[in-house]
């Protein structure tokens, strides 16, 4: 009885206490979690993580949440992502992150202020995938036919930053997104770089009319497909709740057709070649990543020590402080002049090993960067780069660039680096960088700025083969252009810079042959040890420069592989890409911190139209 009364007791004292003290209370709770498109991220890509987080309170929420990967011990690891949230009372909002993701399973958290103290709720991330991702988009406020195999996406979640949706290949669509001028400006600007759209007939049996702001993509068009850009969208006659699974697996495969066949030629071409022997897999993580183009300019800007010289002086002072001393203390009676000799001779050779380590450290700041210039077809340029910034002396740094839609990532999966990323318009990365150390990052972006334009004097083809080729060029072209290139077809066909014009002059050559050259890969940097996957770091016998990172940019320019898909990899008939390779300019540089030195390269890359006579 006693017992009983006791229970009761404290379940009363509990009850009361959770409505006398809300405050004990959370003051948000995290529902649902989105990994990436299709509740998968996509491994070494930018991947969109949506958070849906509810205010309990009767006030609002303002706070910063933190979302951070871990390791299962609770160690931090990686840079923090963060995001400034305002929720009003008894409200749901959904947060987006953009962190960059391997091929492992990670455990993430969610960092918050909770009043005086700090709340967290933990994730375990499902392990990504080294597939492509199809989903359908639909309308938040009902779901369209589940279709098998195929993920929904809510359209209100589409990221409406271009460098968060590189993880996305394909998106099947029956009616017009409900968006505002950034997810449906990005949208676009996906399409342009490679995005497949497949349009079906709505609910009502036609295809969905797209306003004026969509004109760019011409999807109106009664034709079977448009080309845009890089991207093509298909249209069909069909709508989505009339078709089957499978039927809906034919039309798509249809439209992908070439590329199987493809792929199965160049996989029967590699039976001749030494690296055959390492499987599929392996041969994908052979692709230069972010890390290992990190890993290379980290190498450049590593601060070179002239140690044989440091060593010659090293034995000199031994010999003056050993038998030196010795001898002055024995010839000379005078104490005054061994202290003179001892207290000036430490002096002159802290001296002189203070200058060298400030010329070999070389005391300033530097940065070493590549960069892919994507000229938009809106006058922006789309970014794509990798920098190592190296600092002489450390503190507490706010790296920032011009332009909007900011995306960071330091790509660190196995250590912890000190800071936050801020992604979006007025995205940033806070890093602490100690002193002489350097820190290397990931970075994408817009720039409202066109770059540059051509225009087609002349062409002539024949046989998916260029013959004559001359382009007309304007006062913005860079005026310290390296290299340039004209992709037709399969081959690059080297231009020759006369006055204003951009002339062919008979020199080709396979674009297989060129992405053969992977400086990363067949190099001293990294090389496979034996047949599994891991890498190990080599002695670097020659001087690898960021020219010889040309083939590695151009690679990730088209997405392709230096080991399989290049091989039979061709434009269509009507359509070129110009690459021009120059020293970066300044406008393209971090806006902060100050840097003393700055080395780079950029790779421009501009699709040509084609009109004109193709045999």
């Amino acid at each position: 009885m006693n017992l009983s009364n006791s229970r009761y007791k404290w379940a009363l004292y509990f009850s009361v206490m959770f409505f006398v003290c809300p405050q004990i209370v959370a003051a948000i709770e995290i529902h649902e979690i989105h990994w990436g498109f299709s509740d998968s991220p996509v491994a070494y890509k930018i991947n969109p993580v949506t958070i849906l987080v509810e205010n309990t309170k009767s006030h609002p929420f303002e706070s910063e949440l933190r979302f951070q990967r871990e390791t299962f011990r609770g160690n931090q690891i990686d840079i923090a992502l963060s995001a400034s949230v305002y929720i009003a009372p008894f409200e749901k909002k959904w947060i987006q992150f953009y962190p960059y993701f391997a091929e492992s399973t990670d455990n993430w958290k969610v960092r918050w202020d909770d009043g005086n103290s700090q709340s967290f709720q933990s994730f375990l991330s499902p392990r990504p995938t080294m597939k492509t991702i199809t989903i359908q988009l639909t309308q938040p406020d009902r779901l369209g036919k589940v279709l098998p195999g195929i993920k929904q996406y809510p359209e209100d979640l589409f990221p409406p930053i271009l460098g968060a949706v590189d993880s996305l290949n394909e998106i099947i669509l029956d009616h017009v997104p409900k968006w505002e001028k950034s997810r449906r400006t990005t949208f676009l600007e996906w399409v342009y770089t490679g995005g497949i759209v497949h349009l079906f007939e709505d609910p009502n049996g036609s295809l969905p009319v797209f306003p004026e702001s969509y004109a760019l993509l011409k999807l109106n068009q009664s034709s079977s497909s448009v080309h845009y850009g890089n991207g093509v969208i298909y249209f069909y006659r069909k709508k989505l709740n009339e078709i089957t699974f499978s039927q809906l697996k034919q039309l798509l495969a249809k439209n992908k057709q070439p590329s199987h066949k493809q792929e199965k030629t160049e996989r029967s071409q590699l039976s001749n070649q030494s690296y055959d022997q390492f499987p599929e897999y392996t041969m994908n993580r052979l692709i230069a990543s972010d890390e290992e183009i990190l890993v290379a300019l980290t190498e450049m800007s590593k601060t070179k020590q002239i140690w044989y010289f440091i060593f010659l002086l090293s034995f000199l002072y031994l010999i003056i402080a050993g038998p030196g001393y010795y001898f002055i203390t024995k010839f000379s009676a005078n104490h005054y002049t061994f202290y003179g000799v001892y207290l000036g001779s430490t002096a002159i050779f802290c001296l002189i090993f203070l200058i060298i380590g400030e010329y070999s450290a070389n005391s300033t700041s530097k940065i070493h960067s590549l960069i892919i210039a994507n000229l938009l077809p809106d006058n922006e340029m789309d970014i794509m780069e990798w920098s190592s910034l190296g600092i002489a002396t450390g503190g507490n740094f706010k790296i920032s660039h011009p332009g909007n839609s900011h995306v960071y990532a330091t790509c660190q999966h196995f250590s912890k680096v000190n800071g936050t990323v801020i992604s979006g318009r007025e995205g940033e990365m806070r890093v602490d960088i100690p002193t002489n150390s350097s820190r290397s990052f990931f970075h994408r972006a817009k720039i409202p700025e066109s770059g540059f334009s051509v225009d087609v004097n002349s062409y002539l083809a024949n046989n998916m083969r260029l013959e004559v080729l001359s382009l007309k060029i304007g006062k913005d072209f860079p005026k310290r252009a390296d290299q340039i290139y004209f992709l037709y077809g399969s081959k690059l066909y080297d231009l020759k810079q006369e006055e204003n014009q951009l002339v062919f002059r008979g020199t080709s050559r396979k674009l297989s042959s060129l992405l053969g050259e992977n400086s990363l890969l067949d190099q001293t940097y990294f090389t496979p040890v034996k047949q599994n996957i891991f890498f190990s770091q080599q002695d670097n016998k020659s001087n690898l420069s960021l020219k010889h990172l040309f083939p590695v940019l151009v690679q990730r320019a088209l997405s392709r592989s230096s080991r399989t898909t290049t091989r039979r990899f061709h434009l269509p008939p009507n359509q070129g890409k110009l690459f021009v390779v120059s020293d970066i300019p300044e406008n393209l540089y971090l806006e902060t911190p100050v840097i003393t030195q700055k080395k780079g390269l950029v790779l421009y890359c501009l699709d040509v139209p084609l009109r004109g006579q193709a045999g």
